[in-house]
């Protein structure tokens, strides 16, 4: 079986506890789920298509894909 590396970063640093979880909400590939202490946890990478929706629309700023990770190397 092959490993996957994870494509979304999420920053538990940024991220506070958050009622809303739009990160969640948003994502249309159900890539994000609630997890410990109401934040958000990657439970399919696989099923990631970066879209970068969650990563723009998290009011902490907390979640980036290595596509955005990328560009900010660049």
């Amino acid at each position: 079986m092959e490993k996957h590396k994870s494509i979304v970063f999420i920053d538990y640093a940024k991220c506070p506890p958050c009622s809303e979880l739009t990160c969640i909400g948003v994502c249309p590939m159900g890539v994000l789920e609630a997890g410990e202490n109401n934040k958000p946890q990657v439970t399919d990478v696989v099923s990631c298509i970066r879209c970068g929706v969650c990563v723009n629309l998290c009011p902490a700023k907390a979640i980036i894909t290595n596509n955005s990770k990328a560009a900010k190397d660049n």
